[in-house]
């Protein structure tokens, strides 16, 4: 039981189903019943909700398939009833998918069916939303444009940025991201802009991304979300185009719909309005809201279709008892969702196990222990483990002990450490140009904190540094081409940054924040406005996160070195660390989707999960630009519930969940969804 629940609350247990499959629920005199067969030779055993799934292939159907309800097996045996028992063509199937992966996870199960070929799955149109999209988009076209790589796109908002004397004012991260959001909510389709009322859009933004989209027409580029947006337009200007797609595309299958955004849903909703369209997805693992993605849209779904099948795939074949149990507590308190209880075979209770220690330095320490326990019993290998936690920064420390401690471990991505993300290197790099002003990468880093332009001012520093010989650091004084009231306050900071050396690590930080000093706060606020994602309460985090770190020394020196043994080490780790192998550490968002035998969720404490940003959205305009702001609060609190919802859900075997007494400082109360999930547990079923 966590620490802070009564003890006096049930634990949480799920049903236990009663492990019927097709071998005693398909009879062998049933029209069908060769197919079911023929899987059951293949070990796919189906059990009545997923028979159901397979059987309705007619209408408007929409699969809430819960965590670890076999929603794969579903889908591939579906297509594969389709063309073996209903005599459909593959050509008109349609699988689409968010990620190239899960299409070819598609196919290869689909020829792991008796009956199914490689000529079948080949004329299958199967693939992602965006690779669909393309080719609708490019049909059409005589001279198809060309998609511009991420730098191309970065390189050209700052020459635009630079054209209208914006300054640096934004990064190209920035601009891209919110054009991303405006694109995917279709606030832009073409040449038609409906953007007035898109909070947080400030005029200047507005114009560098006009200017943005004007030269790529002109130039036939376009970038990433063009295609869905193309697709879009094509289809709305070639009537008889989309018709005969329509008449192709007579069975249409979408899975991760709870992850669908506006622009994904209107390109399915054109082209399937002659079709059979099968949507399967949870609402209650929509986690991707901060990017785009509308969970009401598979809510919808029933309403919007008129006759509508609903299918619950409500059997874990997973996790244990315990974990499912919990999870089913956990997003039982969020109202818009489909109901749904998800049950488990009979096995073992696999109860989760809790563990609260002093602090977070503590809370890594007794990680570290468990997984060598685990490891050291034989049962499990690094690689079966997995932790995981809601943002990078909650990780650092243990990141950080795990990294000194030789326990092999993977992150997801090859993500960068903590000193390496985008927020905290330019914080580093003011200390680091304190004790070394002739440190060129440092300078650059920090020139758009000072709001000076790398591209149009680095050159002229580095001619200053040699004619006048002083540093880099002096060399900013003498920058004439500057307005006279920039000059002024860039003098003040060369003399400010010759002191921060002379300070302890964290007045070093505090002053590089402040508005007196480096301003560098300051400088995020202005930069990440009209962002499209939380990045500012990220960023903030990360800050915070920072000053935690730094307490520990006593200098700014000592501090950098730290720095750079864990930078060392990293790349170390690199090169001699097999790929892929020893114990997993990523963000929830990142695990979606993936299952482990062990898994540890750390930093389960409240502000962290649910992150401070829930709490109060008002504060952060920037994290759902288009909802209304009564809607906010409730969006984001929902969100957080389906986050902690899909981290138990990924546990195989054991679950471990750690709850630190303090965070940063401070006390630290346990995370409210896990009372929550108490408060209302339902009591272990009776075995008699």
């Amino acid at each position: 039981m966590p620490s802070g629940v009564p003890a006096s609350s049930a634990i949480p247990h799920a049903e236990t189903a009663d492990g019927l499959t097709s071998e005693q629920l398909v009879e062998d005199d049933a029209p069908d019943a060769f197919f079911f067969r023929a899987l059951e030779q293949t070990g796919i055993r189906l059990n009545e909700p997923q028979i159901e799934a397979v059987r309705t292939t007619e209408g408007p159907v929409l699969i809430n398939a819960g965590a670890g309800s076999g929603k794969t097996t579903v889908l591939t045996c579906r297509t594969a009833y389709l063309m073996l028992v209903k005599g459909i063509s593959p050509r008109n199937i349609v699988l689409v998918t968010f990620t190239r992966q899960a299409a070819r996870q598609m196919k290869e199960r689909l020829l792991s069916i008796p009956g199914v070929t490689q000529a079948m799955v080949k004329q299958i149109i199967t693939g992602t939303f965006h690779s669909l999209a393309r080719t609708i988009y490019f049909h059409k076209l005589t001279d198809p444009p060309r998609i511009m790589s991420e730098k191309q796109k970065e390189f050209m908002i700052e020459q635009i940025t630079k054209e209208l004397a914006t300054g640096e004012q934004y990064e190209p991260e920035t601009l891209l991201s919110l054009l991303a959001y405006l694109k995917n909510n279709l606030f832009i389709v073409g040449d038609t802009w409906v953007t007035e009322e898109v909070e947080g859009l400030k005029d200047d933004a507005r114009r560098v991304l006009k200017r943005y989209e004007s030269h790529k027409r002109k130039n036939n580029l376009i970038d990433y979300e063009d295609l869905i947006a193309g697709c879009i337009e094509t289809l709305r200007t070639h009537s008889e185009y989309l018709s005969a797609l329509q008449r192709r595309m007579a069975y249409i299958m979408v899975d991760e719909y709870q992850d669908t955004n506006i622009a994904q849903y209107e390109m399915i909703r054109m082209l399937s309005e002659a079709s059979n369209l099968c949507v399967v997805g949870d609402p209650d693992q929509a986690i991707y809201g901060w990017r785009g993605a509308e969970p009401s849209i598979i809510l919808r779904f029933p309403e919007e279709h008129a006759g509508c099948t609903r299918i619950t795939l409500d059997i874990n074949y997973r996790s244990p008892s315990g974990v499912v149990g919990l999870g089913n507590e956990v997003i039982r308190h969020n109202r818009k969702r489909f109901k749904k209880e998800l049950r488990v075979l009979p096995g073992e209770a696999g109860l989760p196990k809790y563990f609260a220690t002093r602090s977070v330095e503590k809370e890594a320490e007794a990680v570290l222990d468990l997984i060598e326990q685990l490891t050291g019993s034989g049962d499990y290998t690094h690689s079966d483990i997995a932790v995981l936690y809601r943002t990078h920064s909650t990780a650092r420390t243990l990141y950080e002990k795990l990294l000194l401690s030789g326990i092999p471990f993977t992150t997801h991505r090859d993500d960068p450490t903590f000193y390496e993300l985008s927020t905290i290197r330019p914080v580093l790099d003011f200390m680091r140009l304190s004790i070394d002003p002739y440190n060129e990468a440092a300078l650059e880093s920090i020139l758009p904190c000072l709001y000076i332009s790398k591209a149009r001012y680095m050159k002229e520093i580095q001619i200053i540094s040699i004619q006048r010989s002083v540093s880099y650091v002096e060399a900013l004084r003498h920058l004439e081409a500057l307005p006279s009231f920039q000059r002024r306050r860039l003098i003040e900071q060369v003399d400010w940054l010759h002191s921060i050396a002379r300070l302890s690590p964290l007045q070093a930080v505090r002053e590089i924040r402040n508005d007196a000093g480096g301003g560098y706060d300051k400088f995020l606020g202005s930069e990440q406005n009209g962002a499209v994602t939380y990045h500012k309460e990220m960023l903030r985090d990360d800050l915070f996160e920072l000053e935690e770190a730094v307490k520990a020394f006593g200098t700014v020196a000592e501090f950098l070195s730290y720095v750079d043994t864990i930078l060392i080490q990293k790349e170390t780790r690199k090169k001699t660390q097999q790929t892929g192998h020893g114990v997993t550490l990523q963000t929830i968002h990142s695990a979606k989707g993936l299952e482990y035998p062990v898994v540890i969720l750390i930093g389960a404490i409240d502000g962290v999960l649910p992150h401070s940003i829930a709490v109060d959205p008002e504060e952060k305009p920037d994290f759902w630009l288009h909802k209304k702001s009564e809607e906010k609060k409730d969006e984001a609190i929902e969100e957080e519930r389906r986050l902690a919802y899909v981290a138990v859900t990924r546990a195989m075997k054991e679950l471990y969940i750690s709850s630190p007494q303090y965070f940063r400082g401070k006390p630290a109360g346990l995370s409210p969804l896990l009372l929550d999930a108490f408060s209302g547990a339902a009591q272990a079923p009776s075995t008699g």
